[in-house]
C-alpha cells in the first residue's frame, strides 16, 4: 500500500514543478517598473519608479526616454508640517523641499513637453 502513496507524492511534486514555470512566465511578461493598479491621478497613469522610463509617447507617437522633474508632494508637505510642529521654525522645516528622494516625480515627454506619468511617494 505504500507504493501507491509514493506514486501520489511523485505526481504531486511533478505537478508543483509544472505550475512554477507558468508563474515565472507570467511574471516576466509584465512590464518592469509599472504599477499595475489601473489608477489615474489627474488623468495620468501611476508609474512605480522615479527613474526615467523608455516609452512611446501617446501624444506625439515618438519612442522616448521620459524627462523627470521633482515636485513637492504629500510626503514633502507632511514632513514639513511635522518638523514645524516639533520646533523647527527657523527655516529647518523646509528641509524636505531640498531632498529629491522625498519629492514626487513627474515624467514628461522631451519632444512635446506633455506630462506622461506621475510617481507618488505616498
Amino acid at each position: 500500500m505504500r507504493i501507491p502513496g509514493n506514486k501520489r507524492m511523485s505526481t504531486q511534486s511533478s505537478e508543483r514543478g509544472a505550475a512554477q514555470p507558468l508563474l515565472l512566465g507570467q511574471r516576466s511578461s509584465r512590464a518592469p517598473g509599472w504599477n499595475h493598479r489601473q489608477e489615474l491621478y489627474a488623468g495620468m497613469p501611476v508609474v512605480g519608479t522615479s527613474m526615467p522610463v523608455q516609452v512611446v509617447c501617446p501624444y506625439c507617437g515618438n519612442r522616448i526616454i521620459t524627462v523627470t522633474s521633482f515636485v513637492p508632494g504629500a510626503l514633502t508637505w507632511l514632513l514639513c508640517i511635522t518638523l514645524f510642529l516639533f520646533g523647527c521654525v527657523l527655516g529647518c522645516c523646509f528641509l524636505p523641499f531640498c531632498i529629491r528622494s522625498l519629492m514626487d516625480v513627474k515624467h514628461s515627454c522631451p519632444v512635446c513637453q506633455r506630462e506622461l506619468f506621475y510617481y507618488h511617494h505616498l
